[in-house]
């Protein structure tokens, strides 16, 4: 495979997987859903196809392009935290009413 035909392929499906996976970036932010976990891999996959599309513009030789690319990760970073601190809260407040008392 030459180099346009890896560039296009990486950059594709790293572009359709940051595109689905934003959405599961989008829940996070607006705390929908906090306790299904298809959110936590959709996050996961908006990671990986913003990766996917760093390496295959990196490897294309196009890293100036690859620079804003690498910055969308910021998202997925401040969503996988406000997960994890919403279920740092839940946990704390199951443990101090009791697990009965968020069973709905």
């Amino acid at each position: 495979m030459d180099f346009t035909t890896t560039f296009a392929v990486l950059s594709g499906v790293g572009m359709l997987a940051f595109s689905i996976g934003a959405f599961g970036v989008l829940d996070a932010y607006h705390k929908r859903h906090p306790q299904l976990k298809r959110i936590d891999w959709l996050i996961s996959l908006y990671t990986v196809g913003v990766l996917l599309t760093v390496v295959g513009f990196v490897l294309y030789g196009r890293w100036w392009m690859a620079a804003p690319f690498a910055l969308m990760l910021l998202p997925a970073d401040r969503a996988v935290r406000m997960r994890a601190e919403f279920r740092q809260r839940r946990a704390h407040l199951k443990r101090l009413k009791g697990p009965e008392s968020l069973d709905q």
